[in-house]
């Protein structure tokens, strides 16, 4: 990054208890100064004449901005996201947050999805070889601060069952749909499927489907 580029904030990776934030996710920003490979002091655009549009970030909570998002893209536009993060009373907030849980849990992207929200996702992670799930993508970390994902009620129940001992199966193969609102475990001949409100049910689909067949 350097001096007078534009930048699009991501959203604050931690803040302090009780912090006033200067910023809103999707916040067009102008870079001011440069600390090393750190931190940034970047301005709102357009400023607000009667309020603070100046702070100080980690380079992690910027992405570089494109003033003309390039038609051919097959992802959404940036800002978009972010703003519907800014946005946390909303449907659109919460739908996104779901999905986004899926990932933070799984690594994997839910299939079956809008092309929107798997845009969406794209946006919100990046690759990583060395992630330890079942897939290679992690969250980024404005993200996961801004949607609240460590309090995602799928994501409490999926490490409250993780920390005693149970197994997380993220495919049954590749005929199988992964929707975003279900986790599935195992433990022993145990099965569980956690959904997006974190209750837990014995069984998996595919026991259901068995059983109603037979009646």
């Amino acid at each position: 990054m350097q001096i007078g580029d534009q930048v699009l904030f991501k959203g604050y990776s931690r803040n302090p208890a009780g912090y006033e934030p200067v910023l809103e996710p999707g916040d067009a920003c102008i870079v001011e100064m440069v600390d090393g490979d750190v931190g940034l002091r970047i301005r709102k655009i357009p400023a607000h004449p009667r309020k603070p549009n100046t702070e100080w970030v980690f380079v992690e909570e910027v992405m570089p901005l494109d003033p003309t998002p390039r038609w051919s893209d097959p992802r959404p536009d940036p800002r978009q996201v972010f703003r519907m993060m800014a946005n946390e009373n909303t449907k659109a907030f919460a739908d996104l947050r779901d999905r986004t849980a899926y990932m933070y849990v799984t690594g994997a992207y839910p299939t079956n999805m809008r092309p929107f929200f798997t845009g969406a996702l794209t946006v919100l992670s990046e690759p990583c070889r060395a992630s330890g799930r079942f897939g290679p993508f992690l969250i980024d970390s404005s993200a996961i601060h801004t949607l609240n994902l460590r309090r995602h009620p799928m994501v409490v129940e999926a490490r409250r069952l993780l920390s005693e001992g149970w197994r997380l199966v993220v495919s049954f193969g590749a005929n199988h749909r992964r929707p975003y609102g279900n986790l599935y475990f195992a433990c022993g001949k145990q099965r569980l499927t956690v959904n997006a409100e974190g209750w837990a049910k014995p069984g998996w689909p595919l026991d259901w489907e068995r059983r109603s067949t037979r009646r």
